[in-house]
């Protein structure tokens, strides 16, 4: 079996343990069923956004402009942003699923949207990469640049649907169209890089796109924080105030603590200590 088969099973199986688990903590009301239903139903969106829209656009435009021209090569960064949001809007002709997003639950549901998205499009650059016999050949391990990169849009397909979600009852185009933009931009270095702006060359490209890929998970992060009824940080959404058994202080959760289950270890900031805590019933 091509290793590009065994890297995107092993970055599946994170992507579902670790945005899994934070989309089941995740302190918003929503319905675990429909919260599901809408990872499954978006699995297979991503390749038939691919094949049933992106591939007859190209083969249009190529037919009308020249593949070398400037222009198609502008209309062709297009591509993704202008299939892929649509159709990850798919999923909101389910009327139960509809029904029960809320601006106090969106968020979840767009981690949903956008984990079952990032895995269907795992599978979809595996199964192509496997066609490449250069790439074919090589062991799990040396496509750590796929695994890293495909747990980012992890991150960036959510905010993307977070973005379009915001504005689910008030203007959904608004929300489209922002979050098409937000896609657009993401990609548009990767643009830049093919076409050697600046004459900069392709290693230097590389380093400016990995740093861009650094700036916009970040800016995902904040923006899905940004997003959430409760404004609360990351931690205190997943795991709640926490309650100190040596001092009965209840504090907010650190980022740095181990976690195991629904307890955390960590070091409280009224005693100073170090010790398991739960989560506080207060």
């Amino acid at each position: 079996m091509p290793g590009i088969y065994t890297a995107a099973l092993l970055t599946s199986l994170l992507a579902i343990a670790g945005f899994g688990t934070l989309i089941g903590k995740w302190r918003q009301p929503a319905r675990g069923r429909l919260l599901l239903a809408a990872v499954l139903i978006s699995l297979p969106l991503q390749p038939l956004a691919f094949y049933l829209l992106r591939l007859p656009l190209d083969h249009w435009l190529a037919a009308w402009l020249t593949r070398k021209s400037f222009t198609y090569q502008c209309l062709a960064s297009l591509y993704a942003p202008l299939t892929e949001e649509p159709a990850k809007l798919l999923v909101l002709l389910v009327p139960a699923i509809f029904r029960d997003i809320r601006p106090e639950n969106f968020v979840r549901y767009a981690l949903a949207i956008g984990l079952g998205f990032a895995l269907g499009e795992m599978a979809f650059i595996a199964e192509r990469v496997s066609h490449q016999p250069a790439l074919a050949k090589l062991p799990f391990y040396q496509f750590g640049g796929y695994i890293s990169e495909r747990l980012m849009t992890c991150v960036f397909h959510s905010a993307f649907v977070a973005i379009a979600l915001s504005r689910l009852r008030r203007r959904l185009w608004l929300g489209l169209l922002g979050a098409t933009a937000a896609h657009w931009a993401a990609n548009f270095p990767l643009s830049l890089m093919a076409w050697n702006v600046g004459g900069l060359g392709r290693t230097t490209w590389e380093v400016i796109v990995g740093l861009w890929l650094i700036v916009l998970l970040i800016a995902a992060v904040v923006l899905l924080i940004h997003y959430t009824s409760t404004r609360q940080s990351l931690p205190r959404l997943l795991y709640g105030l926490r309650h100190c058994p040596a001092c009965s202080t209840d504090f907010e959760p650190s980022i740095l603590a181990i976690n195991f289950g629904t307890e955390r270890y960590e070091k409280c900031p009224c005693c100073r200590k170090w010790l398991w805590t739960k989560r506080s019933i207060s």
